[in-house]
């Protein structure tokens, strides 16, 4: 097994990252925030440039490059050339988007050069585009075997406050998911403990859930409660929470040297 190999395999339970180089309005609006809430871990790269960097940062990755953007031509395919040419260096999977069905420049991508992720034909639609997508996702087990996608906080953009027993409890955010998060709480309680009304601040954006804790574990910084929320009902709630892991995912990719 190569160290690739061996990588790939570690990273399985994590997923695998979903990014798009220099991508149309459609993806940039709309096709990113359908992918996060399908549970994909998925950013944007706003120049070809930056692709093997960020490749290096995020191993075992899936790239989608926009031949028809403004670094398109001769230059682009020598990006997406190389990033096939050195996958056992980073292990990701490269496909194509295009506004336009091309026939015979699907092939040189597909057969030619050896993209294995497809040839994605933007001006079938949304929802159809999206379909073709997602199908070569879950061909290239980009979910991995988490289902839900879990960001790690960044340092002073995850805060929480309750109030337990008639006193208010604080905290700080360590990593959260549609489904729960990890937290050191100001006072620690025990498992099992039930809070109805958790007030969240996710990098400014204010919304409130419940849940109970559900284990404990002893890190440097104090005792990590795991808290799971009651399952989230209110669309704005669900929203913020989105908005949330695609604002964190996109920082992680964008601060890559």
């Amino acid at each position: 097994m190569s160290a690739m190999d061996a990588t790939a395999a570690q990273l399985k339970n994590a997923g695998r990252r979903v990014l798009f180089v220099d991508p149309p309005s459609v993806i940039q609006e709309q096709m990113i925030h359908f992918l996060v809430t399908a549970q994909y871990e998925s950013a944007i790269v706003k120049d070809a440039r930056r692709i093997l960097p960020v490749l290096r940062a995020f191993p075992n990755s899936i790239v989608y490059f926009n031949i028809d953007s403004h670094q398109g031509g001769p230059a682009l395919e020598q990006f997406v050339r190389s990033v096939v040419a050195s996958r056992d260096n980073h292990g990701a999977d490269v496909g194509i988007l295009a506004y336009d069905q091309d026939e015979e420049l699907a092939r040189k991508y597909l057969m030619d050069i050896g993209t294995s992720c497809g040839f994605v034909t933007l001006n079938l639609g949304f929802k159809k585009s999206a379909g073709i997508i997602v199908r070569a996702l879950e061909a290239a087990e980009a979910r991995g075997e988490r289902r839900f996608v879990r960001v790690k906080v960044p340092a002073g953009k995850g805060t929480f406050n309750l109030i337990a027993g008639g006193v208010r409890n604080a905290g700080k955010i360590l990593d959260i998911s549609e489904a729960g998060m990890a937290v050191l709480l100001d006072t620690p309680h025990p498992i099992g403990t039930y809070f109805a009304d958790i007030q969240l601040q996710l990098w400014g954006s204010i919304c409130r859930v419940a849940g109970t804790i559900r284990g404990t574990r002893q890190s440097p910084d104090g005792l990590v409660s795991v808290l799971m929320f009651d399952e989230i009902t209110e669309s704005t709630t669900r929203g913020k929470i989105y908005a949330f892991l695609k604002r964190v995912m996109q920082h992680e990719v964008d601060r890559v040297g």
